[in-house]
């Protein structure tokens, strides 16, 4: 069968094999999240082997993250440029080859720089992965499917911390890395039999625009990061942001006289694109400020075991997992809005069930109300990765695809600073104490009138993701044709 729907603009080249195709998509798009999952237990040995503190090491999981979000828009422009099957192929092997390095690095200097070759590889894969859904897939089955490649995202961040404590303890810190070098290579190979060729639609890279966006998004991610350790009002904060979005003003004035623009900014002109990326963008930032919280009030407010809280906190991805094929399936037959926001109201509910969260409120409350968040995220985030991708020309896939993962990474980072300025400002300048004991009375109290307050902003913001994703978008059209795959 020929991957030419009624859309296309470009053309498919030999046999596709949907469900191949798949599976070959599913276990790649597992490697890149269950890798970040798994490496931050193992920062601890990692510190321990080369003499380093925590504050130091933090850069193993730092450098990995603001590469792959750095490269992401090019990424995926080169994947529109070049074909999806060589991005998304030697997207693997460049993960497993940085995977590698990682794992006989001798310095936290070498693991460091490891980190960023296997970023790139990750930008590669998530740049191409859901692109090549729209290639795959014809619309009336495109939610169903993207519905597994958020599953195997979820199954990542769910598997990695057990798996990853397990490998530590029984072969040290590189194993984590050398699992991934035999599937990166195996898959690799397969996705190049299976997945089909693509011709070139004559454009090149806009390399000036590479830079311009690669910086803007650099900068503003690290001077978010700067809030937790430097607070809101810092120059270490402003300073980056600032030159950031000189950058991205500078990014936009190019990309409206360049002849062949990495970006083409009339995207942004249809509400389906628009309204996803804004209402993905804030869901992530709403979603974070849980991440950010909730490990400290289980673990040095609650008192609980590191065991017993890891289960707790893997509700929410569990819950992610079990629901977004459903939720795909179910995007498909009745359409993205409804679903979309439906999902965001169901955040905000576990957002604000946490909200209320204190001292010596009964254990089994925290994790019902991540069952709501993980429930209501993954009704969210397939439809609406879905909607873009719809609105998104098929020429454009790979763009539409790394604006996706961007909007994650920038919620994301949004999150963590808002939830960090909000919880810092309640515990007060001396900040959260280290160490792992339980903090005192006066301390819990203030930490947990901090997480309130930021858990309520998240909801406020994921109830205005809701109301930009019911007002603002327009009701997608649904296929009559079956979506049974």
């Amino acid at each position: 069968m020929r991957a030419i729907h009624e859309d296309d603009t470009t053309c498919t080249i030999g046999e596709l094999r949907p469900g191949a195709v798949l599976l070959v998509l599913v276990v790649g798009t597992f490697l890149a999240p269950l890798d970040s999952s798994i490496v931050n237990i193992a920062l601890p040995a990692i510190s321990s082997d080369f003499g380093v503190g925590l504050s130091a090491v933090g850069w193993v999981t730092s450098a990995y993250l603001l590469t792959s979000a750095t490269l992401l828009l090019p990424m995926g422009r080169l994947g529109d440029v070049w074909g999806l099957r060589p991005l998304y192929t030697w997207g693997l092997l460049v993960f497993g080859a940085g995977s590698l390095a990682c794992a006989m690095a001798d310095s936290l200097e070498a693991l460091v720089l490891s980190r960023v070759g296997q970023a790139v590889g990750a930008a590669m894969l998530f740049a191409a992965g859901p692109a090549l859904v729209t290639r795959a897939f014809p619309p009336n089955r495109r939610g169903w499917a993207l519905g597994y490649i958020s599953l195997a995202v979820s199954a990542g961040l769910t598997v990695g911390p057990s798996l990853g404590g397990f490998l530590v303890g029984a072969f040290g810190w590189p194993s984590i890395f050398l699992i991934n070098v035999p599937l990166t290579v195996v898959v690799a190979a397969i996705a190049w039999r299976l997945l089909p060729a693509e011709c070139p639609d004559g454009g090149r890279l806009d390399l000036p625009g590479a830079v311009l966006a690669g910086g803007a998004l650099l900068l503003m991610l690290l001077g978010l990061s700067n809030v937790e350790a430097n607070g809101l009002a810092s120059l270490a904060v402003w300073t980056p942001i600032v030159v950031a979005t000189g950058l991205g003003a500078t990014f936009v004035w190019w990309q409206r006289r360049a002849p062949m623009p990495m970006v083409d900014l009339r995207l942004f002109s249809n509400r389906g694109f628009s309204a996803g990326i804004v209402s993905a963008t804030l869901a992530y930032l709403a979603l974070f400020a849980v991440t950010f919280t909730m490990p400290f009030y289980l673990l040095r407010v609650r008192g609980l075991a590191e065991g017993t809280a890891g289960l707790v906190l893997t509700v929410t991805p569990v819950a992610m997992a079990l629901l977004a094929p459903t939720a795909g399936r179910l995007s498909d037959r009745l359409g993205s809005r409804g679903l979309a926001s439906a999902g965001l109201l169901a955040l905000a509910a576990g957002l604000l069930g946490l909200s209320v969260s204190g001292v010596d409120t009964p254990l089994w409350w925290v994790p019902a109300a991540l069952v709501a968040l993980g429930s209501g995220m993954a009704v969210f985030q397939t439809p609406n990765t879905a909607a873009v991708l719809r609105a998104t020309p098929r020429a454009q896939a790979g763009v539409g695809s790394a604006f996706v993962a961007e909007a994650r990474n920038v919620g994301m980072a949004l999150g963590v600073a808002f939830t960090a300025a909000i919880v810092g400002s309640a515990v007060g300048a001396e900040g959260l104490p280290g160490g792992t004991q339980v903090v005192d009375a006066a301390t819990a109290d203030a930490f947990v009138a901090g997480m309130h307050a930021a858990l309520r902003f998240a909801a406020a913001v994921a109830l205005v993701a809701a109301a930009a994703s019911w007002f603002w978008r327009e009701p997608d059209p649904v296929e009559t044709t079956s979506a049974k795959p």
